[in-house]
């Protein structure tokens, strides 16, 4: 329970008191008590420190409907009930019905002290333990990773990071789509490339990929392969095309690791063929199929889709869905919840798959996804295309090679995931405060070279602290409900954004108070190492490093 939720709850509690002395209407109960409990808004031309209090609350216009009295009247009567409590070092009432508190200064040191001794645990394991499968990035090995791919990466990387600080048992896994018309497409591709390696040139089929990316990997295989599969294609297709998506994916595996995004599982679409685990699930689908022009189709209109689903086509070759319905069963039979992170060409896809999971007896509410919108690179004002198969593709390579992994992870997860974003290189670039990244990195150096020069903290009897220091402190207060806020909207963003806020506060501090040899030095040690501990805490749940010199 942070600091605002305590004096909500004292609040409460002297309400009731009041209660029992029939001073409010019968029907009255506590438990429909809706009120705020605001900071100060100061203006920008206004002293803080000529701000005297440090919550104020409007529950006395809320009381008003169940006591025929004027607001201040009743702010007042709560504030006799409430002058009995330690928890405040002062009330008062303001017109026109107003109730100001000034906490005790013990309940900031209290905070400070938790986190302290916490340290990197804090706002952690509040959950029930339970398994949850994260599937995210899972782009089709059939090329580099390009910038679209790198904010679902980013962001489902981060949400497995808080995952797991919040307490569960978290499996971040990629699916590999190696079947499918795409890696004949690939094989097809390369091979052109290949041969253009040894001075065969042969006209690129229509349907292919030009990037790039393939004449690397045509590089990569004649490397190992020599001319190997110059002779017999056809007789080794099936061998170029298990050798293509191995030599892309640990590339992409490769890039990925620049960026701190790593994978506990690589899950097979081939694999599910192999190992005979289509099948049973058509089996177990077959009270909800129907066959009509020799294929088999998913009755999902009775679920409210707008029409049904084909699951086998009439020459029978599996759809797309098909081995992705499988797929998801066997992570529904090794985990409590599965949590899918898709791109925005693939939310089509949601209501059928939850369709197919519910036909297979699962509850669907254990099954989220989560849709990531585009990106538009920007640099010098301009957009970069991206198109794979044109061959201008924007690689997450080529983004590497223009700006750091922090600036990507950190900007990147400055907006919800349900917007498209431009990201603009030369802000992610940028040395001064406009840049996110660098504000909050330089506010931990910061405090890393404070600490150096200030006495040790000690948590002091009597002190008096500014308004700053009180908001940089109710700000770290904030922390563990952040977490859980996220937990429970999956707002990765949210934590990016509080990073820049508490930065902007302890910078806001910094700037009118000189620490050494302050009267209170010892204890705005403490505050700055509770600082420099939700920072760590904060970036590293991002993936962005933090710098102790900058």
């Amino acid at each position: 329970m942070n600091l605002k939720q305590k004096i909500k709850s004292i609040l409460i509690d002297s309400i009731e008191e009041i209660k029992k002395e029939n001073y409010f209407d019968d029907n009255f109960e506590t438990k429909d008590l809706n009120f705020l409990l605001s900071e100060p808004n100061i203006p920008e031309n206004k002293n803080e420190n000529a701000i005297n209090f440090d919550f104020s609350s409007n529950i006395a216009f809320i009381l008003k409907k169940y006591k025929k009295s004027s607001p201040i009247d009743i702010a007042n009567k709560i504030k006799e009930k409430l002058e009995k409590n330690d928890a405040f070092k002062f009330i008062s009432v303001s017109a026109p019905g107003f109730l100001n508190f000034v906490i005790n200064n013990n309940l900031f040191s209290n905070v400070l002290k938790q986190i302290i001794t916490e340290g990197n645990e804090y706002g952690s394991n509040f959950v029930e333990t339970k398994k949850i499968n994260v599937e995210f990035v899972s782009a089709n090995p059939t090329g580099f990773l390009h910038v679209g791919h790198v904010r679902g990466a980013v962001f489902g990387d981060s949400l497995i990071r808080i995952l797991r600080h919040a307490g569960y048992n978290v499996e971040a896994e990629y699916y590999v789509n190696d079947a499918g018309n795409q890696i004949n497409i690939l094989a097809d591709s390369i091979i052109i490339r290949y041969k253009e390696l040894f001075g065969i040139n042969e006209e690129m089929p229509e349907d292919s990929y030009k990037g790039t990316d393939i004449i690397w990997a045509a590089n990569k295989i004649k490397e190992k392969f020599g001319d190997y599969f110059l002779t017999n294609f056809n007789e080794k297709k099936e061998e170029l095309k298990t050798v293509a998506t191995e030599i892309l994916l640990n590339k992409i595996k490769d890039d990925l690791g620049k960026i701190n995004v790593s994978f506990d599982t690589f899950s097979s679409e081939k694999k599910l063929t192999e190992n005979n685990l289509i099948e049973p699930v058509l089996e177990k689908l077959k009270k909800h199929t129907f066959t009509k022009d020799g294929a088999l189709f998913l009755n999902t209109t009775k679920f409210g889709d707008d029409k049904d689903r084909v699951l086998v086509k009439s020459d029978g070759a599996y759809t797309y869905l098909t081995p992705d319905i499988a797929y998801h069963e066997t992570k529904l039979q090794k985990c409590d919840a599965l949590i899918n992170i898709w791109g925005a060409d693939h939310s089509g896809y949601i209501d059928r798959m939850r369709i197919a999971i519910e036909s297979l007896g699962y509850d669907s509410k254990n099954l989220q996804f989560l849709v990531i919108q585009l990106v538009r690179l920007i640099k010098n004002g301009e957009e970069f295309k991206m198109s794979k198969r044109a061959g201008t593709s924007v690689t997450l390579a080529d983004l590497l090679d223009n700006t750091s992994s922090d600036a990507i992870r950190f900007m990147m997860l400055t907006r919800e995931i349900n917007t498209k974003y431009d990201f603009n290189i030369d802000d992610a670039n940028s040395k001064d405060a406009s840049n996110p990244v660098f504000n909050v990195q330089y506010s931990h150096a910061r405090t890393v070279s404070l600490l150096k020069n200030l006495k040790p903290y000690k948590l002091l009897e009597n002190f008096e602290i500014t308004n700053k220091a009180k908001k940089v402190i109710l700000s770290l207060d904030e922390f563990p409900n952040l977490l859980e806020s996220i937990v429970t909207t999956s707002k990765v963003n949210l934590l990016s954004q509080y990073l820049l806020n508490l930065s902007n506060l302890f910078n806001s501090f910094y700037a009118e108070t000189k620490l050494k040899d302050h009267e209170y030095e010892e204890y705005y040690s403490a505050m700055v190492l509770a600082v420099q501990t939700i920072f760590k805490i904060g970036l590293n749940l991002i993936g962005v490093s933090a710098p102790e010199v900058m």
